[in-house]
């Protein structure tokens, strides 16, 4: 029996995607292994060039461990990376993101028809995560927003909706089979439009104690989820993910971002004035071209003012095939600085958040060695077993961390 190993780069969907295939493969009788194999997945991210470049490393180091290996190579830089991929040593297929749901492709599988040959990109489905506490479930794909420094429009094609009911189907299946909560995720999540209606038949499921939503745009947050959220405190998680990119309005025009810095604090105004102390994470971008020092002192000021209870900050990496890519880049030194900085910043408000829940009672999903998460996302300390929903009141915090 063939043995195949998966290799995962990038984001939410990247890890649903893997999930998917490990489940498919199994089904059709290969031994999925996490260690030494016959066959390496690599499952690819091609937000930029550094992701698709350790993908390419890994190949490399697997091949020189394991020489009698093959690798299949899928995900996003499969399409942007085609031809660098297929020029490695050991990789016999680069199957697309549109291919990837046709098995005897990707396995190199004799049993091959024409019909494997007409996936869709909503075959792939999941009923556990190996290795995960937390489910994740994908509710579409696709993007049509085209912001300048982004290329997975190119790569995943324009947006499209998974069918509500198949979205609830799958939902109750990872319910009936013991995970406590649901991340929905997408690679443009917040334009799925039936969001509130999918929430409230989620939180009916038999044993799903919480729902999360894993990003949503700051013009896609509608009242109807708002005051979902706020009839459901602690089950409909009170926590968005909004990414920001840049504080500066420039900036942000650069970048071909549908909002300003104004709609970005509304967006927040509303949400406060419904949920009470949300957790409020986002993504921003240091060191885009157009990024002045005064630019990204109006980030950071900015950063400040929303009080994001996390912040996962990228410097600028130049993607090919992007607008973005033709314009001047920064020097490295400027995005490490600018780096730094605003890292000092985000551990200073992470802390100040945490601070508000000490002697509070909060809810934490338990992973692995008495940590886990609680509603508003904040990491937390407490004993008890992996997959329990453990009642905490912290006595303090240290490093956004409650215990």
């Amino acid at each position: 029996m063939k043995r195949v190993s998966f290799v995962t780069f990038g984001c939410k969907v990247s890890q649903y995607e893997s999930q998917a295939l490990r489940e498919a493969v199994a089904a059709r009788g290969y031994e999925v292994v996490d260690g030494e194999a016959d066959l390496y997945v690599i499952n690819t991210c091609t937000v930029t060039e550094t992701a698709a470049k350790e993908a390419e490393r890994t190949v490399r180091r697997l091949k020189r461990r394991n020489p009698a290996a093959e690798f299949a190579v899928t995900g996003c830089a499969a399409d942007s990376h085609r031809e660098k991929f297929l020029g490695l040593p050991g990789v016999r297929r680069v199957v697309t993101h549109d291919e990837k749901s046709a098995l005897p492709l990707l396995l190199d599988d004799p049993r091959l028809t024409a019909d494997d040959l007409k996936p869709s990109i909503f075959d792939l489905r999941v009923s556990r995560f190996d290795g995960h506490t937390r489910a994740f479930l994908k509710v579409q794909d696709g993007c049509d927003l085209n912001c300048s420094f982004c290329i997975i429009p190119q790569v995943r094609g324009p947006n499209v909706a998974r069918p509500l009911d198949e979205c609830v189907e799958e939902a109750g299946r990872l319910a009936a089979n013991g995970y406590r909560e649901i991340v929905i995720t997408g690679v443009h999540t917040g334009s799925f439009h039936e969001m509130p209606a999918l929430v409230e038949r989620m939180l009916a499921l038999p044993g799903l104690a919480r729902v999360r939503l894993s990003s949503i745009e700051v013009n896609e947050i509608a009242d109807p989820l708002l005051d979902l959220m706020a009839a459901n405190p602690g089950r409909f998680c009170p926590h968005f993910h909004l990414p920001l990119q840049s504080g500066d309005d420039g900036v942000l025009r650069a970048m071909r971002r549908r909002y300003n810095s104004t709609q970005f604090r509304r967006a927040i105004d509303r949400i406060r004035a419904k949920i009470q102390d949300p957790g409020l994470t986002t993504d921003v971008i240091v060191g885009f071209p157009t990024e002045d020092d005064a630019a990204f002192e109006r980030t950071v000021a900015f950063c400040r003012e929303a009080g994001f209870s996390r912040i996962h900050i990228f410097p600028y990496s130049r993607r090919s095939g992007t607008d973005a890519a033709l314009m001047p880049d920064l020097p490295d030194g400027v995005k490490k600085e600018r780096l730094h900085a605003l890292e000092a910043v985000a551990a200073e408000l992470m802390q100040a958040f945490a601070l508000r829940f000490v002697g509070r009672d909060v809810d934490v999903l338990v992973e692995d060695e008495g940590r886990g998460y609680t509603e508003r996302y904040l990491q937390a300390r407490v004993e008890a077993p992996p997959n329990t929903l453990a009642r905490l009141r912290p006595s303090r915090a240290e490093n956004g961390v409650l215990s």
